[in-house]
């Protein structure tokens, strides 16, 4: 190969390196670059929580009946039970705005019981007959709820006997303005991470710029003190005194 040809080979062979070095270059300061970008952004964890009082209660009660018989049988005996609970119902000076009644369900209802004959236990599938009604007491009056609650142990008495039962849940306590609560405190858990991120930033000699990025988390309605929570959020209305608790989760960047 002629010196001229040379000369040309090596000139196109350097002009090729140096363009893959300002490649890879490129590639290595674009890289850097972003990561410099990603460490701009902070990420914090803000909460609030507010103890609230419940402002309505709900009370459900079911009348039960059964007999082995017929379904007429179950029938007397569920209505004979109502004088008591009408009596009763009147005494609480309940409105028709406070309690519904449900529909009165009446069927027959199949059951499984163990029997031995010749020494050898065996299933047996029987029949009886039920007639049930449920009473549901919903009133913003929580001392009205509670008063029934407790008054109607003793008024049930005398109509839970003859294959009649009475079942008693427990006292639901709700409250009504929670949609309002959780805008206040998604405000003030946005206004917690802010601080955070601030404190976390100033360490640095940084300050907090805009919000790049925000994930709320689920509410967690507990009683008051009660420090579980649940993955997936959590309404508690088995107490009187709640917490309700906020969380969100936010990029700041960072200037």
């Amino acid at each position: 190969m002629s010196a001229p040809a040379r000369s040309a080979s090596v000139i196109v062979a350097t002009a090729i390196a140096s363009l893959a070095f300002l490649a890879t270059g490129f590639v290595v300061v674009r890289g850097l670059s972003d990561i410099r970008n990603a460490s701009d952004v902070i990420n914090v964890t803000g909460s609030a929580r507010r103890s609230i009082t419940s402002d309505q209660a709900v009370w459900r009660f079911t009348v039960r009946s059964s007999d082995d018989e017929s379904l007429q049988g179950a029938y007397r005996a569920f209505r004979a039970t109502q004088p008591a609970i009408e009596t009763f119902l009147k005494s609480r000076a309940l409105s028709p705005a406070e309690l519904r009644r449900e529909p009165v369900n009446a069927g027959p209802q199949k059951y499984t019981v163990i029997e031995t004959l010749n020494g050898q236990n065996r299933e047996v599938e029987r029949t009886r007959y039920v007639v049930s009604e449920t009473y549901r007491l919903q009133s913003n009056d929580i001392a009205k709820v509670q008063g029934a609650v407790g008054a109607a142990t003793a008024a049930f008495v005398d109509a839970s006997t003859g294959g009649v039962s009475i079942e008693s849940s427990d006292i639901e306590y709700l409250y009504t303005k929670l949609a309002d609560v959780r805008l206040e405190l998604l405000k003030e858990a946005s206004q917690d991470a802010q601080r955070r991120a601030q404190a976390i930033a100033q360490s640095a000699g940084n300050s907090v710029g805009a919000v790049k990025t925000a994930r709320m988390g689920v509410f967690q309605i507990t009683p008051r003190f009660e420090t579980s929570v649940e993955d997936s959020g959590s309404y508690d209305t088995t107490s009187l005194e709640k917490d309700v608790t906020a969380v969100v989760e936010i990029d700041f960047v960072v200037k």
